[in-house]
């Protein structure tokens, strides 16, 4: 068994083991390593896959190493020290157009999940002219959903605004709290904390209703898509079937939630189940739509000559669901 390594083993620690290839004529699990890239409930599909045991119900020996941040991920992802990654689509994309040869093969949420918020005096968003907002990072759909908005109230999301890179949900919120922004986007458990503060809520932004993003996706290299794809396949079954038991589980996915995102208040996971039940596609499949906004917004000049079929496969998905698979799992 190769030994795993990779740039990023010191940094995290880790001495990871790629697994005999799974194969129709052999029944050893295959070992992948799939990274996610934030504590987020967003990436709840994957982390049920694993502690509910649909990984290796499907002969997939999953192994999840949690990378914060998109562009680390990412850099994994084309240096082959991952086999997928869960993150925003914003940052495949990128790299894509840069040269990479790697793909989004699921979405399950092919929107921006998170809630744009503001101090209490801020009743409109044209009156975020001349503030400071805070940002996970300078990049990526957080960022892109949020100048959408800003955009859609009529202000220049480039000039009107300045943006202060503080990091995650936690980061942002204590930024509000000792009143260093005057707006950021949040999301669950954050925008209960942040509700109860009496903070402004902008959760019905026009510009967000027809848009999409894709957001918690799936993505693996064009070349181990093709030198496995039943084990590209059998992850994006235990995917799906993720998705599925974070809607009809409510109990269990709490329990899973409390675990990864380390909640300890009951109406903390409550809030992030509820805000993302209704977010997750029960076939996700990654959208031309979400990727052509991402194109649109994109300040690199090959954007304009990429077509959203370069940085999509939805062959593994489309299968299963010509299948019945999916249409099976909301029949039982």
């Amino acid at each position: 068994m190769a030994k795993f390594v990779g740039r990023l083993a010191t940094v995290l620690a880790l001495a990871l083991a790629p697994g005999v290839a799974f194969s129709a004529q052999s029944p050893a699990p295959a070992t992948v390593v799939i990274a996610y890239t934030s504590l987020s409930p967003q990436y709840a599909p994957v982390w049920i896959a694993h502690d509910a045991g649909l990984f290796r119900r499907n002969g997939i020996n999953a192994q999840l190493v949690y990378m914060r941040g998109g562009i680390l991920a990412t850099q994994a992802l084309v240096s082959n020290d991952v086999n997928f990654i869960n993150a925003g689509g914003g940052g495949v994309v990128d790299a894509v157009l840069g040269g990479a040869e790697i793909v989004l093969v699921a979405s399950p949420i092919n929107q921006e999940p998170q809630v744009l918020v503001a101090r209490k005096e801020i009743k409109e968003i044209a009156q975020l002219k001349g503030k400071k907002l805070a940002v996970n990072s300078l990049a990526g759909p957080a960022i892109l959903s949020l100048k959408m908005i800003l955009a859609a109230a009529g202000l220049d999301a480039e000039r009107d605004v300045s943006y202060l890179a503080v990091g995650p949900s936690a980061s942002r919120f204590g930024a509000m709290q000792l009143g260093q922004v005057d707006a950021t986007t949040l999301a669950p458990p954050f925008t209960l904390a942040a509700r109860k503060a009496g903070y402004q809520f902008f959760d019905s932004a026009a510009a967000l209703k027809d848009a999409e993003l894709p957001n918690g996706a799936l993505a693996t290299s064009r070349k181990y898509l093709e030198a496995e794809p039943v084990a590209t396949e059998m992850v994006i079954k235990s995917l799906i079937e993720g998705i599925h038991f974070y809607k009809t589980e409510k109990n269990k996915t709490a329990a899973i939630l409390k675990k990864y995102m380390r909640l300890d208040n009951p109406e903390e996971t409550q809030e992030s189940y509820n805000f993302y039940v209704k977010l997750f596609a029960e076939k996700p499949y990654p959208t031309a739509k979400g990727i052509q906004t991402i194109l649109d917004w994109s300040k690199r000049a090959d954007a304009r000559k990429a077509t959203p079929a370069q940085f999509m496969n939805t062959r593994a998905i489309a299968k299963l669901d010509k299948q019945g698979f999916i249409d099976g799992l909301y029949r039982r």
